[in-house]
C-alpha cells in the first residue's frame, strides 16, 4: 500500500513539475546594445576618386550577438566597390551595397573595411547644397534576422558642382547672331547713309 502511495505521489510530482516550471515567470532576454561608426577620412571628393571606408561596430552589451548583419549603402555615383570578408551586391551605378555577417562578442569591437570608386554624376539639375552635392554612405547593423536596424551611421563628402557655364554659351550665341546681322545689314546701312548725304548736297 505504501509503495502504491509513493508511486502515485512521484507520478503526480513528475506531471506537475514541468507545468509549474512553465508557469514560472521567465527572465527577459538581455537587451542588445550595439553602436556603429563609418568614416572615409576625407570631407570632399570628386569623380574618379577612391574612397576607403572604415566601419567600427561595438557590442556594448554583456551578451554575445550571433550572425549580425552589417550593411553599407555606397554613394549614388559608385561605379565599383570592394569589401574584404563581405559581399558586394548590385552592379549598376547607384545600386552598390556591401553586406557582412559576423558574430559580435560581448563588449567586443569589430572593424570592417570597404572601398568605393566614384563616377560622374548623371543628374546635374539638383544639388544638396549651394555649389555642391554629397557623396553619402550609410551603414546599419541588423540583429537576429530583424528588418529594423539596431544601429546606423553615415558619412558625407562634398562633391564639386559641375554645371556647364550657361552664361558663356549664351554669350557666344549672341556674338554669332550679331556678326551675321552686321554682315547682312551693314552694306545696306552704308548705302542709305550715302544717299541721304548726297540728297542734302
Amino acid at each position: 500500500m505504501r509503495t502504491a502511495v509513493v508511486c502515485a505521489l512521484l507520478c503526480a510530482a513528475t506531471l506537475l513539475g514541468p507545468s509549474a516550471a512553465a508557469s514560472a515567470p521567465q527572465a527577459p532576454p538581455p537587451a542588445v546594445s550595439v553602436s556603429v561608426a563609418v568614416t572615409d577620412g576625407v570631407n570632399d571628393t570628386e569623380a574618379g576618386k577612391r574612397l576607403d571606408y572604415r566601419i567600427t561596430v561595438h557590442n556594448l552589451g554583456p551578451t554575445d550577438v550571433h550572425r549580425a548583419r552589417i550593411e553599407q549603402e555606397m554613394p549614388a555615383t559608385t561605379t565599383s566597390a570592394t569589401a574584404p570578408g563581405g559581399t558586394v551586391e548590385g552592379r549598376g551605378t547607384g545600386e552598390q551595397k556591401v553586406i557582412w555577417r559576423s558574430d559580435l562578442p560581448a563588449h567586443d569591437i569589430q572593424v570592417f573595411t570597404a572601398t568605393a570608386v566614384l563616377g560622374d554624376r548623371t543628374d546635374l539639375t539638383t544639388t544638396a547644397a549651394p555649389g555642391s552635392m554629397r557623396a553619402a554612405a550609410t551603414v546599419c547593423v541588423y540583429v537576429g534576422g530583424s528588418f529594423a536596424p539596431t544601429a546606423c551611421s553615415g558619412d558625407l563628402d562634398d562633391l564639386p558642382e559641375t554645371h556647364p557655364e550657361r552664361g558663356g554659351g549664351d554669350g557666344w550665341v549672341w556674338w554669332a547672331v550679331g556678326a551675321v546681322a552686321v554682315a547682312l545689314l551693314g552694306p545696306g546701312v552704308v548705302r542709305a547713309v550715302r544717299r541721304r548725304a548726297a540728297a542734302r548736297h
